[in-house]
């Protein structure tokens, strides 16, 4: 399940071996992703895009979410965003999340840390750091939902019903389908999955080899956690980045998106809602973070 995006700042094997260690150490079930972790500020239920209220301070929560209806698109938020969760367990640590409700598919909370994402500090890094994991975010809802992935109790993938993933498998029609067969060759995919099936330090070291291994394939470090971790990723690159060269594979990710006219009339409506977007923001991202 697509739950907490972790964007460690990397500057050192080290750190990534110390943030990564809360991804193997504590996957969030179904039941434990609704209970969210970090210091709970409130949970809002969520009506065909409108916050309804409960006990909790709803001013304070519109806040929030009006800065999240003001960037990304109202279509599928409407469709199937049904709560919304914020919290906080201080800087850089678990920056938000988009957690499936249920089995169907169809029912998402979306988790924001409001030390990660505070609307009150107006530093243009902060704004775009936190517009990075939320357009980061909708790309987990955009290729999990319903239409995308169908909810299956397979535990062992069947490769004739396509790519499973936590939610289900993806179908040969979907983004995250497309996006594995295009950049997930089998030899990859075994790799990585033979690094899935590892825990504690040993997978996290084998991770970063991985990544290590193939930088000129991922966008960040970030993005080879996962195929799904992967394509969340190079969405958010291909809205906040100008189009690039297709001289590497992580550029060519970039580009997958463009054969999808829905999803280029996403970046437009999402990039004309951002005020600032750093010049060149794949080398920005790299200098700041990686």
């Amino acid at each position: 399940m697509k739950t907490i995006q972790y964007k460690p700042k990397i500057t050192n094997l080290p750190f990534f071996f110390i943030c990564l260690f809360f991804i193997l150490l504590f996957p969030l079930t179904i039941t434990s992703a609704r209970k969210g972790v970090g210091k709970e500020i409130g949970v809002w239920n969520i009506k065909n895009g409108q916050l309804e209220r409960t006990s909790h301070d709803i001013s304070f929560a519109e806040k929030y979410w009006n800065s999240i209806y003001s960037i990304l698109p109202e279509e599928l938020l409407k469709e199937y965003v049904v709560s919304l969760r914020l919290f906080t367990d201080g800087l850089d640590n678990d920056l938000g999340g988009m957690n499936q409700m249920d089995q169907s598919n169809k029912k998402w909370q979306m988790d924001i840390d409001i030390s990660d994402m505070n609307l009150d500090n107006q530093d243009s890094a902060h704004i775009i750091d936190y517009t990075h994991t939320m357009i980061h975010e909708f790309g987990h809802l955009l290729t999990l939902n319903s239409s995308q992935v169908e909810p299956t109790e397979d535990i062992y993938e069947d490769e004739t019903k396509g790519y499973l993933t936590y939610e289900g498998y993806a179908l040969k029609t979907s983004y995250l389908y497309q996006f594995v067969n295009q950049f997930w060759a089998p030899p990859v995919l075994a790799e990585w999955r033979k690094i899935d099936k590892k825990r504690g330090k040993r997978k996290l070291k084998l991770l970063y080899e991985f990544y290590l291994a193939n930088q000129d394939n991922f966008v960040t470090d970030y993005a080879a956690e996962s195929p799904e971790e992967d394509i969340a990723e190079s969405w958010t690159f291909f809205i906040l980045s100008d189009k690039p060269e297709a001289d590497k594979i992580k550029k060519q990710k970039m580009l997958f998106f463009y054969q999808f006219p829905e999803l280029v009339q996403y970046r437009t409506e999402i990039r004309s809602r951002i005020e600032n977007i750093p010049a060149q923001y794949l080398e920005y991202y790299s200098s700041q973070y990686q």
